[in-house]
């Protein structure tokens, strides 16, 4: 298993956790997702190495800003 951590920024409530979280499960090879609504930080599980770009891409199609 692979962990990566990052920051979403803008999250405002728990439908922009809800959102966010759909957005990254669309990325092959997600396996569990962590979002803090208050930090923004974020902890994802996957079964293989994920690309940033991957993430950022997800992530900007629910408008969330993405920081390493």
């Amino acid at each position: 298993m692979y962990k990566t951590n990052f920051k979403i920024t803008n999250l405002d409530c728990e439908a922009c956790i809800k959102l966010s979280t759909m957005a990254l499960k669309k990325i092959p090879g997600m396996q569990t997702i962590n979002i803090d609504l208050k930090t923004g930080l974020t902890e994802v599980m996957s079964d293989q190495e994920l690309n940033w770009e991957d993430i950022k891409t997800s992530l900007t199609t629910v408008n969330k800003n993405v920081e390493k």
